[in-house]
């Protein structure tokens, strides 16, 4: 799905690797279908996902040209390294405009994002943010939530305490 703005702009929703890599490694890729139809990413982040051999790859390439569309991107993300970027982040703030939403985990690309005035949050805030908009069930969000603390990726107990409580609210 992707949201008309005015002048007949169109928000996409462009995402990381390392959100992509979190939910097929824990069997919830389809959760960003889901919340949005239809995300974005680049070439670069599609080279950063496919790389290894792993059992997300094939999960991933399924939903590649389905509901995960490809973008190049024009310059050299090399170029954005100096800010702390990896190349597939890079790659994104590439294409990027003032109408996109980012999905972001990196610190550094979040810090880059907010210098560019551009719309950005993290898995972990996506998640709350679909619950808020009814997109998912909050025992959803916090079996993905459970799910993803039990895996390989970083949330800080911050963070994980904040998802929970602001989860809880929407419980019945």
């Amino acid at each position: 799905m992707q949201k008309k703005l005015k002048a007949g702009l169109v928000m996409r929703i462009l995402i990381d690797s390392s959100t992509l890599i979190a939910l097929a490694k824990i069997g919830e890729l389809g959760i960003l279908k889901q919340i949005f139809g239809t995300i974005h990413i680049t070439t670069k982040i599609k080279d950063e996902i496919l790389k290894a051999d792993s059992p997300e790859e094939e999960i991933i390439k399924e939903a590649l040209d389905t509901w995960i569309k490809l973008l190049d991107f024009k310059g050299d993300p090399v170029v954005l390294r100096k800010y702390g970027l990896d190349l597939g982040e890079a790659s994104l703030f590439l294409v990027a405009n003032s109408n996109d939403r980012l999905i972001l985990d990196g610190s550094n690309a979040r810090r880059f994002a907010k210098s560019k005035a551009l719309r950005y949050t993290g898995l972990i805030g996506l998640l709350v943010a679909a619950v808020k908009t009814n997109k998912i069930s909050n025992e959803r969000a916090i079996e993905i939530l459970d799910k993803l603390t039990k895996g390989d990726f970083r949330v800080s107990s911050d963070l994980y305490v904040w998802a929970r409580a602001e989860l809880t609210i929407f419980q019945i």
